[in-house]
Formats: C-alpha cells, structure tokens, sequence
C-alpha cells in the first residue's frame, strides 16, 4: 500500500469520518470546506489518486460517489520500549489498516523493554486515548519535562505504589522506572492505554 501523507492523508481522515457519522460520504464541496481547499478540481484530483492508490473507489458523475475500501489509522511516531525518548513523526505517513475509532491512534514500537509481553521493536500499537486505566495495563506514559517541551514517552505497564508509580519493562533484564507520587501528578501524563498490538509481516 502506498503511503498517504499531507492533503491526501487529510482528506481521506475526513471522509472516513464523515461517512461514519452521516452513514454517507461527502460532496466534493463538503471536503473542500473541510480541508480548506477552495477548488473542487483539486479534490477531484486528490480524490483520483486516493482511488488510484486503493483507499477509496469513485463512482463517477455521482454527487456523493465515495465508496471506502480501506478503513486505518495514520502511524503518528514511534514510540521508545525502554528509557523515555521522544516521539519523532515518520519521514513519510504511512497508514496501518485496521478498523477504528477517532480517540484511537497508532505508534511504532522501537526498543525491546516489553519483549516478555510480546511486543518487539518494529510491532505497532494501537493506544486509546481516553481508556480507563487500571494498574497492570500497558500505556504510552510522558515526562512532559523533557522533549524539548513536547514530552519524552515510553510504553511499559503502570502499577500504582504507596508514594510511588512503577512503570514496568516486560523484559527481565531491564530495570523498571520509578517516580515520585508529586513528580508523576507534576510532570508525568498518560496519553493512552495499549488496546492491541499489530506486526506486519
């Protein structure tokens, strides 16, 4: 499959919602005020390559003639097993296929800290952001003072101590990160919990 990135990647994101909302796709006018795109020749032209790549099938002179093929996630960055590194974009957007909600979104797993729970360097997680998290659930945990600002993450299960927070590796050779109860309320945020793992083979 090729990837999707920029205007196509926008587009395609909206019409999957909007089909999903509506229980019909969009006009071309409707995608181009969604997108900020004035000309419906350029939808039109976007459109042709979203078909042309297979995310989508055209029916042709029909006002909403969208048919979904595919329906995924964009792959938003990798994200470290091991100590807390920051989340970097990929080069070029890739999209993973799988069905899924709008509070969900995917990362690249790098490092090998939570082997023992079979995820491995180069598998993909599907992370929900707003689950209910309970100790022993596997999540995406960020030291928003580090990064630069934007925070450094690190997937590992959360386990809620007396005065402190463990964040487990799955791998017996790793040492687990501990941090202060103040600390963790301070300067830590959970951006999701891991509702499934993905590996392309």
């Amino acid at each position: 499959m090729k990837p999707l990135k920029g205007k196509q990647l926008e587009i395609y994101e909206f019409i999957r919602e909007y089909t999903r909302e509506h229980g019909r796709p969009p006009t071309n006018r409707e995608i181009g005020e969604a997108v900020s795109v004035r000309s419906t020749g350029h939808i039109d032209y976007h459109l042709s390559m979203l078909d042309k790549k297979g995310f989508i099938v055209r029916e042709r002179k029909t006002s909403r003639g969208i048919q979904m093929v595919r329906d995924g996630l964009p792959i938003q960055g990798t994200i470290a097993a091991g100590q807390p590194l920051d989340i970097f974009a990929p080069d070029q957007q890739d999209v993973l296929d799988l069905a899924a909600h709008k509070s969900e979104y995917v990362l690249q797993v790098r490092g090998q800290s939570m082997i023992e729970d079979h995820i491995e360097d180069g598998d993909f997680v599907l992370v929900e952001r707003d689950a209910h998290i309970n100790d022993g659930d596997i999540i995406v945990a960020t030291d928003m003072r580090e990064g630069g600002g934007a925070g450094a993450a690190t997937l590992k299960r959360i386990y809620k101590e007396a005065n402190r927070i463990r964040l487990q590796p799955a791998n017996s050779e790793m040492d687990p990160i501990y941090v202060d109860r103040v600390k963790w309320d301070r300067d830590w945020q959970v951006q999701g919990k891991v509702t499934a793992v993905y590996r392309r083979c």
